[in-house]
C-alpha cells in the first residue's frame, strides 16, 4: 500500500519517471549504506512509528512501566528541472539522476551516522555504554592488522559471545588489509575473513578505527519505520521539488556483543 504522506501521486510525471527516480536513490543509496550489512532489520512497520519500546520493569511494587527509544525520521531534498523531465518523458532522452544520486547518499550516510554514532536519546554502536573496548596497534605490518581482531574476538568470546562475526573499518585501515604476506601468496584481508566470516566492510562514516560485533538478530538490530522512499514536495521555480525520508533505529539489546576498536 502506498504511502499517502509522500504525496507521489500528487506529483505530474509518469510511472516511468518514477521508476527512474526510485532505480537511481536505491543504486545510490546501496554503495554506500554500511550499518545494513551489520544489523539485521526489522520491519518496515510504517512512518507512524515514532518510538520503540524497551523491556518492561519494575518501577516498585505492582508497578511495571517500559522505556522507549525515540525512532529518528532522516530527510533530505533535491529539484529536477520541469524541462528535463518532460524532454525524458516526450522523447525518452536520457534523465540526469545526478540530483536524486546525491540527495540518496546525503540520506545514506546520515543513517550510518546514526547507526554508529547514534543521536540524543539513541546509543549507537559506538556510543553505546557497557560495550567492549580494545586499542588498536599502529598495524605498520602485515599481520598485525588480523592480531588485533583475534584480540577483539577473544574480548567477546570472554563476554560469552562465541561468533559468528562482522567488522567494519574505517577506509584507513580497512585498505590495510589488502597488503600481502611474504610468504604464502594471500593478503591480510583473506586471513581476517576467514575468522570474520559475516563479513569486513568498508565504513566511510567512520574516521578512524572500527567495531568487531557477534551477528545475530538477538543482539543488535535495525528497526525501520519507513523504508528510504522518495516523496513529492511541490513545485518550485521552473523545478520539481522531491524528497528522500526515511525512519529507523539501531536498538542494540547486547552491548557486551559489541567489540570498539579504537585507534
Amino acid at each position: 500500500m502506498a504511502n499517502k504522506y509522500l504525496a507521489r501521486e500528487d506529483a505530474p510525471i509518469s510511472s516511468d519517471t518514477w521508476k527512474a527516480l526510485d532505480t537511481a536513490m536505491m543504486e545510490a543509496a546501496k554503495s554506500q549504506l554500511v550499518g545494513r550489512h551489520l544489523l539485521h532489520i526489522e520491519g518496515p512497520f510504517g512512518l507512524g512509528l515514532k518510538a520503540v519500546p524497551l523491556q518492561d520493569a519494575e518501577a516498585k511494587s505492582g508497578l511495571i512501566t517500559s522505556q522507549v527509544i525515540p525512532v529518528p525520521l532522516i530527510q533530505t531534498t533535491f529539484t529536477i528541472g520541469m524541462r528535463d523531465l518532460a524532454n525524458y518523458e516526450r522523447d525518452g532522452v536520457s534523465l540526469d539522476t545526478s540530483a536524486v544520486a546525491k540527495a540518496a547518499i546525503e540520506c545514506a550516510n546520515m543513517e550510518d551516522n546514526l547507526i554508529f554514532n547514534g543521536a540524543p536519546g539513541v546509543p549507537g554502536l559506538l556510543t553505546m555504554k557497557g560495550a567492549n573496548e580494545l586499542a588498536l596497534s599502529a598495524w605498520n605490518e602485515v599481520g598485525m592488522a588480523a592480531e588485533d581482531i583475534i584480540r577483539a574476538m577473544t574480548a567477546l568470546d570472554n563476554a560469552g559471545f562465541h561468533g559468528p562475526y562482522c567488522l567494519a573499518l574505517a577506509p584507513s585501515r580497512y585498505n590495510l588489509l589488502f597488503r600481502r604476506y611474504e610468504r604464502g601468496n594471500f593478503s591480510e584481508m583473506e586471513h581476517v575473513k576467514t575468522m570474520v566470516t559475516e563479513g569486513v566492510f568498508k565504513a566511510p562514516i567512520l574516521k578512524s578505527g572500527g567495531v568487531l560485533l557477534a551477528s545475530g538478530r538477538q543482539f543488535a538490530t535495525i528497526v525501520l519505520g519507513q523504508d528510504m522512499t522518495i516523496g513529492f514536495v511541490g513545485p518550485a521555480e521552473g523545478k520539481l521539488e522531491f524528497s528522500i525520508s526515511e525512519s529507523l533505529v539501531p536498538l542494540i539489546r547486547q552491548p557486551q556483543a559489541v567489540c570498539i576498536l579504537k585507534e
